[in-house]
């Protein structure tokens, strides 16, 4: 595990595996460096099955996840996701990264493209890149700060930060945003995902990113469905990994 310190004093910690020579890919979200982790956990698998090609960053990010502290709650904004990830791949050596994220990493991730020019190829999974729910992703983290809130062993400000990395986004000019991407772009999702049942809410990811499959795929946005397999089982390594890694292998490494 490695760290940096930002500007407030807070370390971010995270680590990176194989050849800095080859060409790096971020994992961000659901994967973490540490939070979460186990021998043999999924994580540690995506590791195993990329690291001999590409050289890979894992971080306990966004703040409050894993051993990095002090959440930004409310304060926690696309433009600081940017930015941080950015200063955690300067502190990996890394100038160009192309990034894997999953649901909130998926999210993020294309944020991340949107405002950042180092991204060199990515790969969004479990939302959808267009006609994204912000709404309901707003009302949906709303709801669990609220409730969760005094939660024993749970920081207040990473209940929110969930909310104020959502809120900015319900004026973001999405589409012509998304519309100006050039780098290798790949959105995949179960078949079956209809997102987490949380407080008896339902979201049709999948759904969504039908409705809008056509429009990524004439903006050159490969769009990769993961038969039978719904918002949890989706990511799983034995799922995902074989696409997302024939997306890389064909956006980053050399013919």
């Amino acid at each position: 595990m490695q760290n940096l310190t930002v500007a407030d004093g807070t370390e971010i910690w995270f680590a990176t595996y194989g050849d800095p020579l080859r060409p790096a890919i971020f994992l961000g979200p659901h994967f973490y460096a540490s939070y979460g982790r186990a021998d043999g956990d999924d994580t540690s698998r995506w590791i195993e099955g990329l690291k001999d090609e590409f050289f890979l960053i894992v971080a306990d990010y966004p703040r409050g996840f894993g051993r990095t502290a002090n959440p930004l709650g409310m304060d926690f904004t696309p433009d600081v996701a940017a930015d941080e990830y950015d200063r955690i791949a300067d502190a990996a050596g890394v100038e160009r990264y192309g990034w894997a994220g999953y649901s909130y990493g998926g999210a993020i991730g294309v944020q991340l493209a949107c405002r950042s020019k180092r991204v060199s190829a990515l790969a969004v999974g479990g939302f959808p890149p267009l006609a994204a729910p912000f709404q309901d992703m707003v009302d949906i983290t709303t709801r669990m700060a609220t409730t969760m809130q005094g939660t024993a062993g749970v920081d207040p400000k990473l209940l929110w930060s969930s909310v104020g990395f959502y809120t900015p986004l319900l004026d973001w000019p999405e589409a012509e945003e998304v519309a100006k991407l050039r780098m290798p772009r790949m959105a995949f999702i179960g078949t079956e995902d209809v997102g987490v049942p949380l407080h008896g809410v339902d979201l049709p990811l999948a759904a969504k990113l039908r409705e809008v499959e056509l429009s990524l795929k004439a903006l050159d946005w490969r769009v990769e469905w993961i038969e039978g397999r719904n918002h949890m089982s989706a990511i799983e390594a034995a799922a995902a990994l074989p696409v997302v890694r024939d997306f890389f292998r064909k956006s980053l490494l050399p013919v």
